[in-house]
């Protein structure tokens, strides 16, 4: 099927910014900010509205500077276990409520229950394509095909390369319409939730075979992998900065939403560059970092939240010194064994004793629960990569 491309039309340059003859003073970097507000206005939406489309409807504003305020401020910079990101200048838009302005040079995106279907048919389009493509069509042909596209960390790829083209196709849009106010932005960056990290140039043709930017590494969340490139950013605290997300740090160290509870997950902070330097009336200014969410859980709920997380982390044999060992090889082997382990889990009877309590970890918290929880094939396979799942969901496990 057709991608539906929204087209965004601009006003040029002479309605834009028409002028009296006699005015005296004429400022080239005031200009070229306007420019870049008014692109962060409109860019900003169609971000969010493709993204949504795609199954991420998470797509949060926010400043570097406020992430690296909280991880220097926690000690993390000095003792070396989480590193400052770039922080380019400041972007400003109107958002839709009471005309206040928006300050950012970054996203933080994420996704709830809705990105499973997405997923799902992603997957059968790849498998169709590549049975398309194949010569051969026995059925051993055909099971080889689907162990392919199930074995090859089919999600996370998913992931990669929606973000990806859909980032490059809201930016090639507008570099098509020879649109000035994009070249006035240099580069967008991504920091992956799997340590993944790279930059991606506004004049790059990135394609779907560009293989460097499409698949990820194996490596999940937590900890950065051994690439050169790599750099862990810790999603949970980019999401606290934003104001969105309450954020358990003395137990169980999960994220809740007000609305989704522990229903999300984050998959990248993409950060924003310009061609220009920050000029001294604007965008230099760093904006005061939105209050924090509160807590929208009882202390009964916190407390047998921290009592879960305690049980999960004593069967899985982590319950001895697990806080003194943070940011430790200790914290990169639990990642390790609950986000890039494959386990037999294809229904609840085949779920390991020592994972099923990780799952129930988030089942304890009722905030957005009855609405917003994952299926059962959306959990089981998150939590144990069994391709048995997906088969079910392609209807090909006969």
């Amino acid at each position: 099927a057709k991608q539906q491309r929204t087209c965004i039309s601009f006003p040029s340059n002479k309605q834009r910014f028409a002028t009296k003859k006699s005015s005296p003073i004429f400022n080239s970097n005031v200009v070229i900010s306007l420019l870049i507000h008014q692109f962060a206005l409109i860019m900003i939406r169609a971000l969010r509205k493709r993204c949504t489309e795609k199954g991420f409807d998470l797509c949060d504003p926010i400043h570097t500077q406020w992430y690296n305020n909280l991880i220097e401020k926690e000690g993390h910079v000095t003792k070396g276990t989480l590193q400052k990101i770039s922080t380019p200048p400041t972007i400003s838009e109107k958002s839709d409520a009471n005309d206040a302005t928006l300050k950012y040079n970054a996203v933080l995106i994420g996704n709830s229950k809705s990105i499973w279907p997405k997923f799902i048919d992603w997957l059968s389009l790849q498998y169709g394509m590549k049975l398309e493509h194949s010569k051969e069509q026995s059925e051993q042909s055909k099971q080889d095909i689907l162990n392919q596209v199930l074995n090859d960390n089919p999600f996370d790829t998913f992931v990669t390369s929606t973000l990806s083209n859909v980032f490059q196709s809201c930016f090639a849009e507008q570099i098509l319409n020879g649109n000035e106010v994009v070249s006035q932005l240099s580069s967008y960056e991504f920091y992956w939730s799997n340590g993944v990290h790279y930059n991606v140039a506004l004049n790059d043709r990135a394609t779907d075979n560009d293989e460097s930017n499409r698949h990820t590494t194996g490596d999940y969340h937590c900890f950065a992998n051994d690439e050169p490139s790599s750099f862990l950013l810790c999603m949970q605290r980019a999401a606290k900065v934003t104001g969105q997300y309450w954020h358990d740090e003395e137990g169980t160290k999960l994220c809740v939403h007000p609305k989704f509870g522990t229903w999300k997950a984050f998959r990248a902070v993409v950060v924003f560059h310009t061609k220009n330097k920050a000029n001294d009336t604007n965008d230099s200014i760093i904006p005061e970092a939105p209050p924090l969410c509160p807590c929208p859980l009882s202390e009964e709920e916190i407390q047998k939240a921290r009592e879960s997380m305690e049980y999960a982390l004593k069967v899985s044999g982590y319950s001895n010194g697990y806080a003194a060992s943070r940011g430790s090889s200790g914290t990169d082997d639990l990642c390790q064994y609950l986000h890039n382990s494959v386990s037999s889990g294809s229904d609840w009877s085949k779920v390991s004793p020592s994972m099923r309590p990780w799952i129930q970890l988030r089942d304890c918290i009722s905030v957005g629960r009855e609405e917003y929880k994952y299926c059962d094939n959306q959990i089981l396979y998150h939590y144990t990569k069994d391709v048995d799942i997906l088969k079910r969901e392609l209807n090909l496990d006969r």
